[in-house]
């Protein structure tokens, strides 16, 4: 059995805390996968409308990081009717563990159980052959760690599995995060009033209507915003990290900046809350944080392209 465990100030977004734990558990520099969390768009359009949805941004494609930071090859398969997802599990937990995506409606241990329809990443990390049951490795066990499961809840309702192919380490080269993170800074828009407006419009006339005061825990809306304020703290750590690399404190300003931008992103969280609780949105209060996430995005932006400029990194 692998005994994974979850590392400190690892994200609670399932599949993150998946590949977080795996980096750790088999010897990688984990801490270098918080680049992914450096993104300054939070929104996008619905294939169905013009309206515009909140949505956890990122920086680049998973796949990307690991490839590129890890030379770790992320291969994913849909679920379809040839697949004997059992046979698969038991060849392949002989070397590794493999990591499934299962609608969490049917986990029963998941807060999300007989209310929510949505995704969830787990890992498998043994066979139970006896009681018929996989153990798996869970974020929503992060005091225990692990959940035993049986077969048909996951054979029956995983939506795709994952394959971690662990080749030879790269070197972590600080070029190579650097262009990870060039990738967000060349396409940040500048035009911070029209952003603001998109934004404020996505959270009080689209996902406000979608947070019922039944269903608060399992509401994506608060859970992407609770996430978002997450990632600003996680980019820190990586921050930190290149820090270590370069052996020079560069980036003292942009943490008070990230923090600055936490909060908000929590007191957006607590706004819409209240408002599902009690039908009344302080809409001049949301308009006033979205405008301070927005401004302090630009800053830091720009205070990121200066610091690559003074340790001679071009962006």
């Amino acid at each position: 059995m692998f005994k994974i465990t979850i590392p400190e100030n690892s994200s609670s977004n399932c599949f993150d805390c998946v590949i977080y734990s795996l980096l750790k558990y088999f010897g990688f520099d984990y801490k270098a996968y918080n680049i992914k969390y450096f993104y300054t768009d939070y929104f996008d359009s619905s294939l169905n409308d013009s309206n515009y949805y909140l949505r956890r941004g990122e920086s680049c494609e998973k796949i990307l990081i690991l490839k590129d930071i890890y030379n770790i090859d992320l291969i994913i398969t849909k679920k379809n009717k040839d697949i004997d997802l059992f046979e698969i599990i038991n060849n392949t937990i002989k070397n590794k563990p493999i990591a499934v995506t299962i609608d969490p409606y049917y986990c029963y241990w998941s807060p999300f159980y007989n209310k929510t329809h949505n995704y969830h990443v787990i890992l498998i990390v043994d066979i139970d052959y006896e009681e018929k049951k996989y153990i798996c490795f869970d974020v929503h066990f992060n005091t225990v760690g692990y959940v035993k499961i049986d077969f048909d809840i996951i054979n029956n309702n995983f939506k795709c599995y994952y394959i971690f192919n662990f080749n030879s380490q790269n070197e972590i080269k600080l070029d190579a995060m650097i262009k990870i993170i060039n990738l967000p800074l060349n396409i940040f828009d500048r035009d911070l009033d029209l952003k603001k407006s998109e934004m404020i419009n996505c959270l009080t006339m689209n996902e406000s209507k979608l947070i019922s005061p039944d269903y608060l825990e399992t509401s994506m809306s608060l859970i992407n915003l609770m996430w978002i304020a997450e990632d600003k703290k996680h980019f820190s750590i990586f921050l930190k990290y290149i820090e270590k690399k370069i052996e020079k404190p560069v980036f003292s300003s942009i943490y008070k900046l990230l923090s600055s931008s936490e909060k908000s992103f929590l007191l957006a969280k607590s706004i819409l809350t209240k408002y599902a609780i009690t039908g009344r949105l302080k809409e001049n209060e949301l308009r006033s944080i979205i405008d301070q996430i927005i401004d302090i995005d630009a800053l830091t932006v720009d205070q990121i392209i200066n610091v690559f400029k003074e340790i001679d990194y071009k962006c």
